[in-house]
Protein backbone atom coordinates (compact mmCIF):
# COMPACT_ATOMS: atom_id res chain seq x y z
CA UNK A 1 0.00 0.00 0.00
CA UNK A 2 2.80 2.39 1.01
CA UNK A 3 4.64 1.50 -2.19
CA UNK A 4 1.53 2.36 -4.25
CA UNK A 5 1.13 5.75 -2.54
CA UNK A 6 4.80 6.44 -3.04
CA UNK A 7 4.51 5.62 -6.75
CA UNK A 8 1.46 7.88 -7.11
CA UNK A 9 3.28 10.76 -5.42
CA UNK A 10 6.26 10.19 -7.66
CA UNK A 11 4.09 10.32 -10.77
CA UNK A 12 2.37 13.47 -9.52
CA UNK A 13 5.73 15.13 -8.98
CA UNK A 14 6.83 14.21 -12.48
CA UNK A 15 3.67 15.83 -13.88
CA UNK A 16 4.32 19.01 -11.86
CA UNK A 17 7.89 19.06 -13.08
CA UNK A 18 6.82 18.62 -16.67
CA UNK A 19 4.28 21.45 -16.34
CA UNK A 20 6.91 23.78 -14.87
CA UNK A 21 9.44 22.95 -17.61
CA UNK A 22 6.79 23.53 -20.27
CA UNK A 23 5.81 26.88 -18.76
CA UNK A 24 9.41 28.00 -18.53
CA UNK A 25 10.08 27.01 -22.12
CA UNK A 26 7.05 28.93 -23.34
CA UNK A 27 7.80 31.94 -21.14
CA UNK A 28 11.33 31.99 -22.45
CA UNK A 29 10.09 32.50 -25.98
CA UNK A 30 7.20 34.97 -25.97
CA UNK A 31 6.77 34.81 -29.75
CA UNK A 32 6.30 31.05 -29.66
CA UNK A 33 4.03 31.30 -26.61
CA UNK A 34 1.82 33.85 -28.36
CA UNK A 35 1.66 31.66 -31.45
CA UNK A 36 0.57 28.67 -29.38
CA UNK A 37 -2.09 30.73 -27.57
CA UNK A 38 -3.39 32.07 -30.89
CA UNK A 39 -3.64 28.57 -32.30
CA UNK A 40 -5.53 27.46 -29.18
CA UNK A 41 -7.94 30.42 -29.52
CA UNK A 42 -8.63 29.69 -33.17
CA UNK A 43 -9.14 25.99 -32.48
CA UNK A 44 -11.63 26.83 -29.74
CA UNK A 45 -13.57 29.16 -32.06
CA UNK A 46 -13.63 26.53 -34.82
CA UNK A 47 -14.93 23.87 -32.41
CA UNK A 48 -17.64 26.22 -31.14
CA UNK A 49 -18.74 27.06 -34.71
CA UNK A 50 -18.92 23.40 -35.66
CA UNK A 51 -20.96 22.70 -32.51
CA UNK A 52 -23.40 25.51 -33.36
CA UNK A 53 -23.71 24.35 -36.98
CA UNK A 54 -24.37 20.78 -35.86
CA UNK A 55 -27.01 21.89 -33.36
CA UNK A 56 -28.69 24.11 -35.94
CA UNK A 57 -28.70 21.34 -38.56
CA UNK A 58 -30.06 18.86 -36.03
CA UNK A 59 -32.79 21.30 -35.03
CA UNK A 60 -33.74 21.91 -38.66
CA UNK A 61 -34.00 18.17 -39.21
CA UNK A 62 -36.36 17.86 -36.24
CA UNK A 63 -38.56 20.65 -37.60
CA UNK A 64 -38.91 18.90 -40.94
CA UNK A 65 -41.98 16.70 -41.23
CA UNK A 66 -41.24 13.50 -43.09
CA UNK A 67 -43.74 10.90 -44.27
CA UNK A 68 -41.96 7.92 -45.75
CA UNK A 69 -43.34 6.67 -49.02
CA UNK A 70 -45.32 9.79 -49.93
CA UNK A 71 -44.73 12.68 -52.30
CA UNK A 72 -45.07 14.98 -49.28
CA UNK A 73 -41.78 13.87 -47.72
CA UNK A 74 -40.00 16.74 -46.01
CA UNK A 75 -42.97 19.13 -46.16
CA UNK A 76 -44.56 20.90 -43.20
CA UNK A 77 -48.24 20.44 -42.39
CA UNK A 78 -49.06 23.80 -43.99
CA UNK A 79 -47.17 22.89 -47.17
CA UNK A 80 -49.02 19.58 -47.40
CA UNK A 81 -52.40 21.33 -47.21
CA UNK A 82 -51.34 23.80 -49.90
CA UNK A 83 -50.10 20.96 -52.11
CA UNK A 84 -53.47 19.24 -51.85
CA UNK A 85 -55.16 22.29 -53.36
CA UNK A 86 -53.35 21.56 -56.61
CA UNK A 87 -54.69 18.01 -56.84
CA UNK A 88 -58.06 16.75 -58.04
CA UNK A 89 -60.29 14.37 -56.07
CA UNK A 90 -63.37 12.75 -57.60
CA UNK A 91 -65.48 13.01 -54.45
CA UNK A 92 -64.95 16.78 -53.98
CA UNK A 93 -65.23 19.80 -56.22
CA UNK A 94 -62.31 22.22 -56.38
CA UNK A 95 -64.16 24.76 -54.24
CA UNK A 96 -65.12 22.12 -51.65
CA UNK A 97 -61.54 20.87 -51.48
CA UNK A 98 -60.17 24.41 -51.07
CA UNK A 99 -62.71 25.17 -48.35
CA UNK A 100 -61.84 21.94 -46.52
CA UNK A 101 -58.10 22.71 -46.65
CA UNK A 102 -58.69 26.27 -45.44
CA UNK A 103 -60.82 25.14 -42.50
CA UNK A 104 -58.27 22.52 -41.49
CA UNK A 105 -55.53 25.11 -41.75
CA UNK A 106 -57.49 27.41 -39.40
CA UNK A 107 -57.29 24.79 -36.65
CA UNK A 108 -53.79 23.51 -37.41
CA UNK A 109 -51.60 23.44 -34.25
CA UNK A 110 -54.59 24.05 -31.97
CA UNK A 111 -53.74 22.28 -28.69
CA UNK A 112 -55.62 19.14 -27.70
CA UNK A 113 -58.19 19.53 -24.95
CA UNK A 114 -60.53 16.72 -23.93
CA UNK A 115 -64.04 18.10 -24.33
CA UNK A 116 -62.65 21.24 -25.99
CA UNK A 117 -64.60 22.81 -28.83
CA UNK A 118 -62.66 25.95 -29.77
CA UNK A 119 -59.32 27.18 -31.13
CA UNK A 120 -58.16 27.47 -27.52
CA UNK A 121 -58.30 23.70 -27.28
CA UNK A 122 -60.17 20.96 -29.12
CA UNK A 123 -60.51 17.18 -29.04
CA UNK A 124 -60.56 14.80 -32.01
CA UNK A 125 -64.31 14.46 -32.51
CA UNK A 126 -65.04 18.15 -32.07
CA UNK A 127 -62.33 18.99 -34.61
CA UNK A 128 -63.86 16.60 -37.17
CA UNK A 129 -67.40 17.75 -36.40
CA UNK A 130 -66.49 21.44 -36.72
CA UNK A 131 -64.39 21.20 -39.88
CA UNK A 132 -66.83 18.93 -41.74
CA UNK A 133 -69.73 21.22 -40.85
CA UNK A 134 -68.04 24.52 -41.72
CA UNK A 135 -66.33 23.30 -44.88
CA UNK A 136 -68.84 20.88 -46.38
CA UNK A 137 -72.08 21.42 -44.46
CA UNK A 138 -72.00 17.82 -43.15
CA UNK A 139 -73.57 17.48 -39.70
CA UNK A 140 -71.98 14.86 -37.48
CA UNK A 141 -72.60 13.76 -33.87
CA UNK A 142 -70.30 15.05 -31.11
CA UNK A 143 -68.39 11.87 -30.18
CA UNK A 144 -66.11 9.69 -32.30
CA UNK A 145 -68.14 6.60 -31.38
CA UNK A 146 -71.37 8.17 -32.65
CA UNK A 147 -69.61 9.57 -35.72
CA UNK A 148 -68.46 6.07 -36.60
CA UNK A 149 -72.11 5.06 -37.09
CA UNK A 150 -72.61 7.56 -39.91
CA UNK A 151 -71.91 7.04 -43.62
CA UNK A 152 -70.83 3.74 -45.12
CA UNK A 153 -67.69 1.67 -44.78
CA UNK A 154 -64.95 1.71 -47.38
CA UNK A 155 -61.72 -0.23 -47.76
CA UNK A 156 -58.40 1.34 -46.87
CA UNK A 157 -57.46 1.20 -50.57
CA UNK A 158 -60.54 3.31 -51.38
CA UNK A 159 -59.69 6.17 -49.05
CA UNK A 160 -59.94 9.67 -50.47
CA UNK A 161 -59.85 13.24 -49.20
CA UNK A 162 -62.61 13.92 -46.67
CA UNK A 163 -63.21 10.33 -45.59
CA UNK A 164 -63.26 9.63 -41.86
CA UNK A 165 -60.92 7.10 -40.26
CA UNK A 166 -61.51 5.55 -36.87
CA UNK A 167 -59.16 4.10 -34.27
CA UNK A 168 -59.20 2.33 -30.93
CA UNK A 169 -56.31 4.30 -29.44
CA UNK A 170 -57.38 3.60 -25.86
CA UNK A 171 -57.63 -0.17 -26.26
CA UNK A 172 -61.29 -0.14 -25.28
CA UNK A 173 -62.50 -2.54 -27.93
CA UNK A 174 -64.41 0.20 -29.74
CA UNK A 175 -63.87 3.53 -31.49
CA UNK A 176 -62.11 6.13 -29.34
CA UNK A 177 -60.42 8.37 -31.93
CA UNK A 178 -61.22 9.88 -35.33
CA UNK A 179 -59.41 11.79 -38.06
CA UNK A 180 -60.01 13.18 -41.55
CA UNK A 181 -58.20 11.39 -44.36
CA UNK A 182 -56.10 13.55 -46.70
CA UNK A 183 -53.98 11.69 -49.25
CA UNK A 184 -51.25 9.04 -49.63
CA UNK A 185 -51.79 7.58 -46.17
CA UNK A 186 -51.87 10.94 -44.41
CA UNK A 187 -54.68 12.22 -42.21
CA UNK A 188 -55.32 15.20 -39.96
CA UNK A 189 -56.59 14.88 -36.40
CA UNK A 190 -56.39 16.37 -32.94
CA UNK A 191 -53.99 14.06 -31.14
CA UNK A 192 -53.64 14.10 -27.37
CA UNK A 193 -49.88 14.64 -27.64
CA UNK A 194 -49.77 16.76 -30.81
CA UNK A 195 -52.93 18.83 -30.96
CA UNK A 196 -54.26 19.37 -34.48
CA UNK A 197 -51.61 17.96 -36.82
CA UNK A 198 -51.06 15.71 -39.80
CA UNK A 199 -50.10 12.10 -39.13
CA UNK A 200 -49.48 8.98 -41.18
CA UNK A 201 -51.36 5.70 -41.24
CA UNK A 202 -47.94 4.10 -41.77
CA UNK A 203 -46.99 5.10 -38.25
CA UNK A 204 -46.85 1.88 -36.22
CA UNK A 205 -49.20 3.19 -33.52
CA UNK A 206 -51.93 4.12 -35.99
CA UNK A 207 -51.42 0.95 -38.02
CA UNK A 208 -52.05 -1.11 -34.89
CA UNK A 209 -55.03 0.91 -33.61
CA UNK A 210 -56.81 1.54 -36.95
CA UNK A 211 -60.31 0.03 -37.06
CA UNK A 212 -62.10 1.12 -40.25
CA UNK A 213 -62.94 4.02 -42.54
CA UNK A 214 -66.29 5.64 -43.37
CA UNK A 215 -67.40 7.87 -46.22
CA UNK A 216 -69.89 10.54 -45.17
CA UNK A 217 -69.70 12.62 -48.34
CA UNK A 218 -72.68 12.46 -50.74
Amino acid sequence: MKQTIKTMNSNRNLLYLFAIILFLNLAGCSAYRDEVLERMRKEKERTERESEDYSRTDSEKEEKTTYKGTSYTGKSDEQILNSLKNKKFKNLTTSEMTELMDRINEYLHTPYLWGGESKEGIDCSSFVQTVMSLALGIKLPRTSLEQSKKGYRIGIDELSLGDLIFFDTMNKGHVSHVGIYLDEGLFVHSGSSTGVAIASLKNEFYTETFLFAKRVLD
